[in-house]
């Protein structure tokens, strides 16, 4: 009987060897979005969204946001919204970077985007997590932003392959981003700018109108291209240097795919019809509201005032007001209009590879995850983009849908997770280890509903020697200088409140300050 019953066990657990090993590792499709704030359809409750504000009446807020991202609310009905996920660094270069390599920024040092990764000392020979799944059997091709930029180019003395074509990719599509169009294939490319955008024509920070119709800009061609390779196989282009590119996904190996989307970032430039969307009459925005955002950065802390004080927003709107009353605010309505028709338009651009997920052969093996790079500014705290320590510019978007998933339909969480975590998420869906430099927490439990073990409290860095940690209720913030803020969450879901002199709130702060300490120390993951 024993041996019969060690018979047994053995061949249980050969069979079981035997059917891992025949285990189909999925596909990945992997889709980055620029500087995108919490304005979609699918986070449209979110507490900290300033639309609440510019829209209050919930009625007018409701028809705004069906009306900004409705392929990314159908997105979202497929899988896991995350409501809570805050990028490593509020900066499109260091968060890109963190993700990608799995060092974050305080452990790196790599806190701006001023040449390649790879030319920083401690990154230099880091492993990247496409770089990780090629070296593990994965075919992997991208194009757009994903890393900083999409392109090589030399620059300020270097030779920046910003995309990491030698390391982490089979196939690197070199191409323009953006909604504008330098494929010669749009009837016209002119602009209409805001008659409130003051500054040069050229510059990103314009604003105002494009005759480019969506099909035929940068952005909306990169996303069909992808679009195109997961329905046909492969898909052709002529690339940004000029020549003709055929990709071919093999039927061999699985694939790992990314899809970089530049706008919503800078230029907020767009098709009419997309500014249509949001006419500038709904916005609850004028004097007294202006005056409430001012009154509102009063209580910051000195590490804070330097972000708020002549910020090139309060600079939008006091030129503006000086060629006439009440010209500030109808600059703020127009470029806040100009943000959400930008938002529009991406969202419009990435309904095309969208459309393709359900239809492609491999549908029901291919893992997608959506995700941008950390959140945005636009005239809360006076403020216009990223770059502070701040909820807005810190909480991401992040969708994942895994068919595969004990619980796949649409579902959204609360748990606090960081971008950080998605190298290993992907590597342990993949089947593979982790590698021992990859910081950051498996988000698989979490998918799989299973949020029993989650630690809620995620580090944000914004340059040398600034750091945030948000948990459930706070987000503690300590600067430079030695200066900190407190905010509860909960209850001021706007950061107007700083509660760092609060005696009630002094055995927060201390555990606040114990905690940061903490996850600056932590060196492995």
């Amino acid at each position: 009987m024993l041996l019969k019953r060690g018979l047994t066990l053995c061949l249980f657990m050969c069979l079981s060897f035997v059917a891992k090993s025949e285990e189909v590792q999925p596909n990945f499709l992997f889709i980055a979005v620029d500087d995108l704030n919490v304005f979609n359809t699918a986070m449209q409750h979110h507490e900290s969204s300033f639309l609440q504000r510019v829209y209050p009446d919930e009625t007018s807020r409701q028809q705004v946001y069906d009306r900004l991202t409705p392929n990314l609310a159908s997105l979202a009905h497929k899988g896991v919204t995350f409501n809570y996920a805050y990028s490593a660094a509020p900066l499109c270069g260091p968060s890109r970077t963190a993700l990608l390599t799995g060092v974050p920024p305080h452990i790196s040092g790599y806190d701006n985007h001023q040449k390649h990764f790879r030319h920083h000392e401690s990154l230099a020979n880091v492993v990247t997590l496409p770089q990780y799944l090629r070296r593990n059997g994965y075919f992997t091709a991208g194009v757009g932003k994903v890393f900083h930029k999409g392109r090589a180019v030399y620059e300020k003395g270097h030779f920046n392959d910003w995309p990491d074509r030698l390391f982490s990719w089979d196939e690197w599509l070199e191409m323009y981003v953006g909604n504008g169009n330098q494929s010669g294939l749009s009837p016209s490319a002119r602009e209409t700018l805001s008659p409130y955008y003051l500054g040069d024509e050229k510059s990103y920070k314009r604003f105002g109108i494009t005759e480019v119709q969506t099909e035929f800009s940068n952005d909306y061609r990169n996303m069909e291209f992808v679009a195109e390779l997961l329905l046909n196989g492969e898909s052709s282009r002529v690339d940004a240097n000029g020549e003709q590119r055929t990709v071919v996904l093999p039927k061999d190996k699985p694939f790992f795919l990314a899809a970089g989307m530049f706008a919503p970032h800078l230029p907020f430039v767009a098709e009419q019809k997309y500014f249509d969307l949001f006419p500038q009459n709904e916005m609850a925005i004028n004097g007294e509201f202006v005056e409430q955002l001012v009154d509102e950065v009063s209580g910051l802390s000195t590490g804070a005032d330097k972000l708020v004080r002549d910020s090139s927003f309060v600079q939008l709107l006091a030129q503006n007001e000086a060629r006439g009353s009440g010209l500030g605010v109808a600059a703020f309505k127009a470029k806040l209009q100009a943000y959400l028709a930008t938002i529009a338009y991406a969202d419009q651009s990435i309904g095309v590879l969208l459309n393709a997920i359900d239809e492609h052969p491999l549908s029901s093996n291919t893992v997608v995850i959506l995700w941008s790079d950390h959140g945005y500014h636009l005239g809360d705290k006076l403020r216009e983009g990223k770059i502070t320590l701040w909820e807005p510019a810190n909480l991401a978007n992040l969708i994942i849908i895994d068919p595969r998933a004990s619980d796949a339909m649409q579902r959204t969480t609360d748990v606090k997770v960081s971008l950080q975590d998605l190298y290993p998420t992907i590597v342990e869906l993949a089947g593979l280890s982790i590698p021992r430099h990859v910081h950051g927490t498996s988000l698989v439990d979490v998918i799989n509903n299973d949020e029993s073990n989650w630690e809620n409290a995620v580090l944000n860095t914004n340059g040398l020697g600034n750091h945030a940690v948000r948990t459930d209720e706070y987000r503690y913030i300590r600067y430079r200088d030695g200066s900190e803020e407190l905010f509860n969450m909960v209850n001021d879901p706007f950061e107007i409140d700083n509660l760092v002199s609060s005696a009630e709130s002094k055995e927060q702060l201390d555990s606040h300050r114990r905690l940061l300490d903490r996850l600056l120390a932590k060196r492995t993951h």
